[in-house]
């Protein structure tokens, strides 16, 4: 059985069952792995609160496409990243997160290159 786009955007988003249940649906944690078993049963309120929770088109919600996730934020401002949802049947990235995509890699490598420079630092310090 393929993983449903409720249970991938609840992970990307670190939410646990029971938070998502009781807290967002007001339904207990076992109904809420029914629906993510078989989202079809989703009531029209529950849709939209999830919808509201994931920041995403009720339509991408319940599709039965696979989801593609996208971070748009900066690695410095958001270190999960969760802020964007694009529905997609195909893996192909536009220029412009291509582009994040370079940039947050240079950035990593900068940082990489940086603890490298303070380990050997450090380790001269114990060393002496």
């Amino acid at each position: 059985m393929a993983t449903s786009t409720l249970k991938i955007l609840r992970e990307v988003n670190d939410y646990t069952q029971d938070f998502v249940a009781e807290d967002i649906l007001g339904i207990s944690q076992p109904t809420y792995a029914r629906l993510e078993q078989n989202p079809s049963k989703i009531t029209a309120e529950q849709a939209q609160k999830l919808s509201d929770l994931y920041k995403v088109s009720i339509a991408n919600l319940l599709s039965e496409s696979t989801p593609v996730i996208t971070f748009k934020d900066s690695i410095k401002e958001n270190n999960y990243g969760t802020t964007g949802y694009q529905h997609s049947n195909t893996n192909n990235f536009h220029e412009g997160e291509v582009n994040v995509l370079k940039a947050q890699n240079e950035l990593l490598l900068k940082q990489n290159a940086e603890l490298m420079e303070l380990v050997k630092v450090l380790g001269g310090k114990l060393a002496g």
